[in-house]
């Protein structure tokens, strides 16, 4: 749920402050699928969930790559490099792909460890005090796992101590659920990133933060769960966009308060979400 502050607008000035050191992306095209396109994967292996398809041809940014599953590609040409590529939202094999290197592309990071950019749905319920509130701290977690982050407290076998201490981050007790605070709201959001060493700025503007995601940020997103076809809630509510399949149109949504899953959702299914009481806002990282 979110509690917006009567000043939020006016910090939509706001100068961004800690924002972490970002490699320059990398140019690769997609090659020998013999016109059976390349799976957009959510982590770099076949198993893993696809994310849409790209065709020969495609030029693309490489942000970083990782070791994963061998991929053996139509000329016999087989590697186990991955290519991340943010402006998909997940990841290419680079068996496919023509870097200009045979291997490793020079300078760029290795996606690996911690650090590896992952669409993690995380859940706000953990039966925590404050479970029902806590989508602005579940959402933090999130979009900072989907930048390439690993959150302040983050377990992945124990997704509740990531939220905590978001909510803590954001200066409340997150071991007592105060019947005077409803929710959390953009200024608590931002403030959370900063703890965890994101600068953010805030956004008004609902076309200028899917712009955002395509060029491969993520937005900590306002609105109002009514309006979301897996949904239908009547509750004001953050979630994360953490990507965009430039193959099908669509925006990878993680939303808190549903199934864990990566949601796909066209731009009419998120302005109809924004363009609610407490929403028209976004927190962009």
């Amino acid at each position: 749920m979110i509690r917006r502050l009567a000043l939020a607008l006016a910090l939509a000035a706001a100068t961004a402050v800690g924002l972490p050191a970002t490699a320059s992306a990398a140019p690769a095209t997609v090659g020998n699928t013999d016109g059976d396109g390349l799976s957009v994967r959510s982590a770099p292996t076949r198993a893993s969930a696809s994310l849409g398809l790209v065709w020969d041809g495609r030029a693309v940014d490489v942000s970083c790559q990782a070791a994963g599953q061998s991929v053996t590609n139509t000329r016999g040409f087989t590697s186990d490099l991955w290519d991340y590529v943010p402006a998909l939202g997940g990841y290419l094999a680079d068996a496919y792909m023509a870097t200009g290197h045979d291997y490793r592309i020079p300078g760029v990071p290795d996606c690996g460890g911690s650090s590896a950019p992952s669409l993690i749905p995380v859940s706000q319920f953990h039966g925590q005090p404050n479970q029902g509130e806590d989508c602005g701290p579940a959402s933090v977690v999130s979009a900072l796992l989907a930048a390439g982050a690993a959150p302040r407290g983050w377990n992945p076998a124990n997704p509740v101590a990531a939220v905590n201490q978001a909510r803590r981050d954001m200066g409340y007790d997150p071991t007592w659920n105060n019947p005077a605070q409803f929710g959390t709201n953009e200024t608590d959001v931002r403030r959370a990133l900063a703890a965890n060493g994101f600068g953010s700025t805030l956004s008004t503007g609902f076309d200028a933060s899917l712009s955002h995601v395509r060029a491969g940020g993520q937005a900590v997103m306002a609105g109002n769960m009514i309006d979301l076809p897996w949904s239908g809630a009547n509750v004001a509510h953050f979630l994360t966009v953490a990507g965009y399949n430039a193959a099908t149109g669509e925006y990878l949504v993680l939303d808190p308060a549903s199934r864990p899953v990566v949601y796909r959702a066209g731009r009419s299914v998120l302005a109809a979400y924004w363009d609610n009481h407490l929403g028209r806002a976004a927190v962009l990282l």
